[in-house]
Parts: structure tokens; sequence; C-alpha cells
């Protein structure tokens, strides 16, 4: 299901998705790191430009990094060459030859960032899920700085979350 909504976005028949999933079930691994990777090579979508978020900017950089470690292996590479940018191959920020980027922010630190792709994965972390002042941050990030950080109205938002309370986005 979750693939089959994230082909949609990848269609253009959906700009908004917001997926509630348990944990444990690669609701990041598929949408922070296979998607992207996914986008670029079999779909023939290398400009396209992603920002990942996490409420923790080591959970972004983590499947960042994932993302990378993926297109430039051989198997990747060996069906879908696509050179990686050598002025832009860190762990945080990589893009390639065609103008595609991935980008890894903190949900709170957008600033400065923008994508055809904004992937929000949990918006806020368990161990603040009852704190009123992480959840009041995490919708001021939703519904004030998400909105800013796309390219155009074909871009899209994408939400990946485990439910943590009833105020949750």
């Amino acid at each position: 299901a979750i693939c089959q909504h994230l082909e949609a976005v990848t269609d253009g028949k959906i700009t908004r998705l917001l997926m509630n999933v348990p944990p444990g079930c690669m609701k990041s691994l598929l949408t922070g790191v296979i998607w992207p990777a996914w986008e670029w090579g079999p779909r023939g979508m290398p400009g396209m430009r992603f920002v990942g978020t996490a409420p923790e900017e080591n959970l972004a950089i983590r499947d960042s990094r994932k993302c990378r470690d993926l297109i430039k292996s051989g198997w990747y590479q060996e069906l879908w060459p696509l050179p990686l940018d050598r002025a832009l191959d860190g762990k945080r920020e990589f893009g390639n030859i065609k103008t595609g980027v991935r980008q890894a922010r903190a949900v709170t630190s957008m600033t400065g960032v923008r994508g055809d792709r904004v992937i929000l994965d949990d918006p806020i972390s368990a161990d603040n899920a009852n704190s009123d002042a992480k959840l009041e941050a995490a919708r001021i990030a939703f519904t004030e700085t998400l909105p800013t950080r796309i390219n155009s109205e074909r871009s899209a938002i994408v939400v990946i979350m485990q439910r943590l309370n009833e105020r949750d986005v």
C-alpha cells in the first residue's frame, strides 16, 4: 500500500499524502531511501529534488546516507547509470549530474531548502509525543514551514509516521 501511494505521487495523482504506519513496517526505508532512488533510476526522473526530514537530523542523515549508498552501489549503477556530482557528495546532502538532489534536515530546521518531494518522516519522536511544546512545534512545522519548502504546485509533501498522540500531525 505504501509503494502504491508513492507511485501515485510519482505519477502526479497525489501531491499531499499522509500515511500512518506502525513502527517496524519499513516506512523510513521505503519512503526516504528506496523511493528517491526509484524515481531517479527506474522511473527516469534524475532531476527530482528531495528534502527528507525527521524529528532529529541524525535520523534524516541516516536515510540520506542509505539512499546515497544504494545509488552508488554497483548493482544500481549497472542497471541505471547515474553518476553522482562529486562536488555534492555528503551524507547530509548529495546530488547527481542531472541536477537531482537529496537533502536531509531536522523537521524544525528546513530554512534554505526546497524540493519537488518533501518527505516528513515522523514529525515528532516517541519521547516527545506528550509534550505540548513539541506537539505545537511539529504542528507549526507541518502547517507553516513545509508548504513553503516545495518547488511548485506539482511538488509533493509526503508524511509517513506512527501516530503517537491524538494531537499529532
